[in-house]
């Protein structure tokens, strides 16, 4: 992205956020220095009073366009810390998902999906998704929770359908891995995600979830999802650590 690029929420047909005149200025003045590299990735934006007197705007004008940022994932605030730039040069806020075109000498996913095996897979999830989840705490936008919620709804729709409630169960990881806006981790998590999906032997223990295992599955994801919302580090781990727990059953079970 580039500065004279316009805004995300110029381009969002579907903004929930509705807004003045006078913050959509101050929210397109900052975006234009974020992107141009005056406020870089992990510095601090100048505080509500400061923003307050140089554009001799009120304090909740300013503080709605700083909620702006946020919304788009430009910036997250921290208690004591102000608003923190979380935008890269590199990124694509506009994409849901990374695109990964790995170079040719990479070993092919499908080969290493039917050459491992579930406890090589579940040691592998068991390591990287608990710090997945801390980072998801910490630097999910209110957009990146909107989306888990999204996912929650659809997963209460399936009572039946094993194989498309683990679709979905998929893609609620995928978008916690997402919402951690690490692209090393975001890119390790989707090659696992392929893996899994290539496996013969995962997509046996796919198609055999009861009903039953799907419920306590959809209630373990809500408690998870609403612990991120909460800001609840401890307790978002402790579910994920629990749904790994139940899926590392089911997937030795299985196989």
């Amino acid at each position: 992205m580039t500065s004279h690029q316009r805004p995300p929420w110029d381009i969002d047909d579907e903004i929930k956020m509705p807004v003045t005149a006078s913050t959509r200025r101050i929210a397109d003045k900052l975006f234009s220095e974020i992107v141009s590299g005056v406020h870089s990735y992990g510095t601090r934006l100048p505080s509500e009073r400061a923003l307050t007197e140089e554009y001799d705007l009120s304090r909740n004008t300013v503080r709605q366009a700083l909620a702006l940022l946020e919304d788009y994932g430009l910036t997250r605030r921290r208690v004591g810390s102000g608003s923190v730039v979380c935008y890269r040069p590199d990124d694509n806020e506009h994409s849901d998902k990374l695109s990964i075109k790995p170079p040719n000498n990479m070993l092919n996913l499908t080969e290493l999906g039917a050459n491992t095996s579930p406890l090589e897979l579940s040691v592998a999830r068991s390591i990287l998704e608990p710090e997945i989840a801390r980072l998801a705490v910490l630097s999910m936008t209110p957009r990146d929770i909107g989306k888990l919620f999204a996912i929650l709804t659809e997963m209460d729709n399936v009572t039946v359908d094993g194989e498309r409630f683990a679709e979905l169960d998929d893609e609620l990881r995928m978008q916690i891995a997402r919402g951690s806006h690490n692209p090393l981790l975001i890119s390790t998590y989707e090659m696992i995600n392929l893996v899994s999906r290539d496996a013969a032997w995962s997509a046996q223990r796919r198609k055999s979830l009861t009903p039953g295992r799907i419920r306590e599955y959809r209630l373990e994801n809500r408690s998870l999802c609403e612990a991120i919302e909460q800001r609840d580090i401890e307790s978002a781990v402790e579910y994920l650590k629990l749904l790994l727990t139940d899926f590392n059953q089911d997937l030795m079970r299985g196989s």
